[in-house]
Order: structure tokens, then sequence, then C-alpha cells
């Protein structure tokens, strides 16, 4: 197992332990001195997410980063690593899917084993980082289309076939969703580009669906029935979670 450390001195990664995991041992190194350089880290490689030590040796829990390439793994290798004891073990870490496939449709099964990121194939370099930067930070790397798909999925009746009575649509759960991280009626507007008046008028239909009759409520049922399935979707700021 080989490390790197950046010279930065203030750098919000120092102290952190970055460990990427992947068979090609080339790639593997370009990416890693590419990045090093952007980040105080320690950079360790190794080959299988088994050689990634459970201790922390030292780093704060739930601090440590692993990025597992999949770029040599269809979707049956991704399936069986998202359910492999290797992957439980390191659940409490930050899981990180990096090369991705499009179209391998494991992102939801991805979400729901704990990853807080993906990174596909055709990502520029700057997504690269960014992705770890925002994932660093305790939030997500993931699309605003696939939150919004897991979010429906997570109020159906917890992805049951049954449909669910008085059910939302994608646009009054995605404002529910900004609802929950405090956000302004304002702040939802500017974000989505509609007016104020559209905002309140969605939440009012809201509440009327949920059965609740303040934002405070609205946040409560949001937290007790959308982070059944995907426990880290509502958490944290929704610009910050969405490349």
């Amino acid at each position: 197992m080989k490390y790197f450390a950046s010279r930065c001195a203030d750098c919000q990664y120092r102290g952190r332990h970055i460990y990427f995991v992947g068979s090609l041992r080339f790639e593997r190194e370009l990416i890693i001195n590419y990045i090093k350089n952007h980040t105080a880290a320690r950079w360790y490689e190794v080959n299988k997410l088994e050689d990634v030590p459970v201790s922390n040796q030292g780093v704060p829990f739930g601090q440590k980063m692993i990025m597992v390439d999949t770029r040599t793994m269809d979707r049956e290798n991704l399936m069986q690593l998202l359910q492999s004891q290797a992957w439980q073990v390191h659940s409490q870490d930050m899981l990180v899917l990096f090369n991705v496939v499009h179209g391998l449709e494991i992102e939801k099964a991805a979400l729901r084993n704990g990853a807080r990121g993906l990174l596909y194939e055709d990502d520029p370099t700057e997504d690269l980082l960014n992705g770890i930067c925002t994932i660093n930070s305790g939030e997500l790397w993931v699309s605003r289309g696939l939150l919004s798909e897991c979010l429906l999925e997570s109020y159906a009746g917890n992805g049951q076939s049954e449909p669910v009575k008085h059910s939302m649509s994608a646009r009054e759960i995605e404002i529910l969703h900004f609802l929950s991280t405090g956000a302004s009626n304002k702040a939802i507007a500017e974000q989505l580009c509609i007016s104020t008046h559209t905002v309140k008028t969605h939440l009012q239909n809201i509440f009327r669906k949920i059965d609740v009759a303040s934002r405070v409520q609205a946040v409560l049922w949001a937290k007790n029935n959308l982070l059944v399935r995907f426990p880290f979707l509502i958490l944290f700021p929704y610009e910050s979670i969405l490349p």
C-alpha cells in the first residue's frame, strides 16, 4: 500500500485519508498524481476494497473516503460489491463509485447501500475535484434527476407496487426537500426559477396532501417518511449535493 500527501498548508483535506481502490495501476496512479496536488489529504492506493484497513488510523470516525474504480466491473459485479461484506464493513466511511459506466442502472442500489456519490467515466476532471470536495464536506454528489426519482420512490410506499393515495408530484417533493434544508420561499423560488407565489401554491398543496398545518410539521413528516430507504437524501443543503 502506497500513500501520497500534498504540501498545501491550509487545505480542508489536511488530516483526511482517501483511498483509491482499483486494479488498473497505471490509471490509478495517474488519477492520484493529478488529484494529490489539489488536496492535503493522504492518498492511499490499493487493489481491492478488502485491502482498505477497517481502522481509521487516527482519522475521525466517518471521515475516511474510499473511491472504488468500477471501470472493469459490469452490473452484476457492481451489485455483488454493494452487497459484499467488505462494502458493509466500510458503510460508515465515505464510499464513492468512480468511473461508473452510464446505463448500468446501479445508482439507486448504490445510494440504498450507503454510497455518498457517483463519478462517471466521462465526467470532466473539474467534476472529479468538485465531487470529492462535496463528499468530503459530508454531502452527496448525485444528479438532480436521480435525487427526484429516489425521493418519489421513497414516498411511494417504500417501493411497493401499489400507488399511494394523494401522492405528491416530483416538483412538490423537490420543494419539500428544499423546505427540509431550512430554505425560505424566496431561496426555493430562485433555485427552481419560479415565482414565490408558485412556491406558496405548491406548499399549500403539499400541506393538504400530507395533512400538516406548518412548515415544521412538513419537515418532520419528510424526515419520517422520505428517509426510510435513502437516509442521506434530506440531510444536506439541496444546492450542495447536486453537480
